[in-house]
């Protein structure tokens, strides 16, 4: 619409021009009219049928496309915010791409000499690098996020990555699963697995009494050398509903640390879980989707986050006295 408005100007600067034999003003009213039509169509809107504006730009192959056409080189020149917007889309391309190999990476490093005082574990990837925690410093990690965030991925990555790097003698895994019992499996962790419960199978109150045994036993001796215990926890409101889980787990997480033993606890929300129990809990990871409120509550910004493109998913670590670190993992990895 904005090149009709040209057409008056280009016709009195044909006039002029060429009544008075300055072409070059004829010339300068033309370029202008025909500069004004192709930015015009350079730079028209794309809207979908339910009327939202939608991106005109795709990647196929080593080929740009914009309105399913090949980007050529002239309109490039012709529109700064069109060259930023297909570098944008080619840096995020990559971006993608390059995280489905470098986590992958990350995560089968295998064994190497663990280092006395150390537990760490891969949660993603920041800004092109891992993203790793180390327990021994931060003993206790919360997981929070709604059905289908990623929250088991999450944990299956974090494990597989303390399995791939410190040998059965050095960690020993509880795992108390109440979705069914199939959280780590195919991840052949039982070489470290000591002790697992479900909601489908498992003496509830003998195994909440023999963690409660375990810490007894490390704090008559906090002397002699021990392997750390890690115990994961998947849906923790449900636990917890077992008064007996409930003082087992408050308990790991007041006097845990000193001991070697520590909590990986996952839950869809803050609903339900104990205060005593949740102020231990100060390395946290929230998943997108997670309520904005409870962010705060967490102890993070009141930020959301933005779910990544598939297989991507956007997290975001929340420490004690620490800035918030937005990373990503991957579905799938395990």
């Amino acid at each position: 619409m904005a090149a009709i408005w040209m057409l008056p100007s280009l016709v009195l600067g044909l006039y002029l021009g060429f009544s008075t034999g300055m072409w070059q003003l004829a010339l300068m009213s033309f370029g202008s009219a025909l500069i004004a039509v192709v930015v015009s169509r350079v730079r028209r809107p794309s809207v979908s049928e339910t009327g939202t504006t939608v991106s005109p730009f795709a990647i196929v192959g080593k080929k740009i496309l914009y309105f399913d056409k090949p980007l050529t080189r002239w309109r490039w020149m012709l529109s700064p915010k069109l060259r930023a917007s297909a570098r944008s889309l080619v840096a995020e391309r990559h971006r993608e791409q390059s995280l489905q190999v470098v986590l992958p990476r990350l995560l089968g490093r295998g064994f190497r000499a663990s280092v006395p005082g150390e537990l760490c574990a891969l949660l993603g990837e920041a800004q092109g690098a891992a993203l790793e925690i180390d327990l021994a410093v931060a003993p206790h990690v919360f997981v929070v996020g709604p059905t289908g965030s990623g929250k088991s991925q999450l944990l299956r990555i974090l494990t597989k990555s303390l399995t791939n790097r410190y040998l059965p003698t050095e960690l020993k895994l509880m795992l108390v699963d109440f979705k069914g019992g199939g959280l780590l499996d195919g991840l052949g962790i039982e070489p470290w697995l000591v002790a697992s419960l479900s909601d489908l199978e498992g003496d509830r109150s003998t195994f909440w009494a023999g963690l409660h045994s375990l810490l007894q036993h490390r704090e008559r001796d906090p002397t002699l050398s021990k392997p750390k215990v890690l115990i994961i926890v998947d849906e923790l409101a449900e636990v917890i509903r077992d008064q007996a889980a409930s003082v087992a787990l408050t308990s790991v997480a007041a006097r845990g640390r000193s001991l070697g033993v520590h909590l990986v606890l996952a839950n869809q929300g803050l609903s339900g879980v104990p205060r005593d129990l949740l102020l231990n809990l100060r390395l946290r990871v929230a998943l997108a989707g997670v309520d904005q409120v409870e962010l705060v509550q967490l102890g993070g910004k009141a930020l959301p986050l933005i779910s990544g493109q598939h297989p991507l998913i956007a997290a975001r670590l929340i420490q004690h006295q620490t800035p918030d670190r937005e990373f990503n993992f991957a579905v799938g990895l395990v």
